[in-house]
């Protein structure tokens, strides 16, 4: 007996699906149409998305905190370096009062150091800091920015009575100082408090070298002194001494009792 097998018909469960769908959706649509139904979809609607709209909530909330806690730094950045400003000019301005104060100070000082002989003009030395290899620096007065005419062969003072050197060029706002103890040069001074004459040479940077008989006594620390318009000033003082075998000489060495690179102010009196 043979077995009955259903014939399958094509595309009869295809229409079967569509029909199915076409009575679900008008189905959907008469129940949407109607007041309780549309309650029910809206309340089971708010229970699925409320958990969203809680989570948008949320993140809106975090990235409103995170771009107020940036504008709140870039604020508090800017008004940092504001007030950074203001304190750097007024310590600038605080140290600027400081340098005058002490520059006024100095100046007082030399103007009062030797009352019966005051110098013609005070200058500033310009090139400060330096060794002046060439022996040479430069003030900050001329002949156009003192009352004094300024001529080469002024004497260059510091402190009111160390003798330095003279003026050797003289510009508008601007002169030229030539140290005594430039290498080579040679000036004649007195040793000690007998006032012996003798005459020493340069070495450069405020130092000296001198030949005197042996059996002449010197001692550490004697000064050579010069005198200029009727005063002595300090030339330098003696450091070193020696005395070789057999030699009839001994040989002076001698420092200008100022350090030449750290000076700051040059007063010039008539020679």
């Amino acid at each position: 007996m043979t077995a009955y097998h259903p014939i399958k018909i094509p595309g009869r469960s295809r229409r079967r699906g569509t029909i199915f769908g076409l009575v679900l959706f008008l189905v959907l649509i008469s129940s949407l149409s109607r007041p309780g139904f549309r309650h029910w979809a809206g309340a089971i609607s708010l229970k699925i998305l409320s958990p969203f709209w809680t989570v948008g909530r949320g993140v809106g909330n975090v990235f409103d905190n995170i771009g107020f806690l940036f504008a709140n730094k870039l604020n508090l950045a800017n008004e940092n370096a504001r007030l950074r400003a203001i304190l750097d000019q007024q310590l600038t301005a605080l140290l600027n009062q400081e340098i005058l104060k002490q520059e006024n100070a100095t100046l007082r000082q030399i103007v009062n150091r030797l009352p019966d002989s005051l110098p013609l003009a005070v200058g500033r030395l310009i090139s400060q800091g330096q060794q002046f290899p060439l022996g040479t620096a430069i003030i900050d007065v001329g002949s156009q920015n003192v009352n004094t005419a300024l001529v080469p062969g002024l004497v260059a003072v510091s402190e009111g009575t160390v003798v330095l050197g003279q003026l050797v060029e003289v510009y508008d706002t601007k002169a030229k100082i030539s140290f005594y103890s430039t290498t080579g040069a040679r000036l004649p001074g007195n040793l000690g408090e007998k006032h012996i004459p003798i005459e020493l040479t340069g070495r450069g940077g405020g130092n000296f070298t001198a030949l005197l008989p042996r059996d002449l006594a010197v001692a550490m620390n004697d000064q050579v002194t010069i005198t200029i318009a009727g005063h002595n000033f300090l030339l330098a003082v003696v450091n070193d001494i020696r005395r070789a075998a057999g030699d009839s000489f001994q040989k002076i060495f001698l420092r200008q009792p100022v350090n030449i690179s750290q000076l700051t102010w040059i007063e010039l009196y008539a020679p």
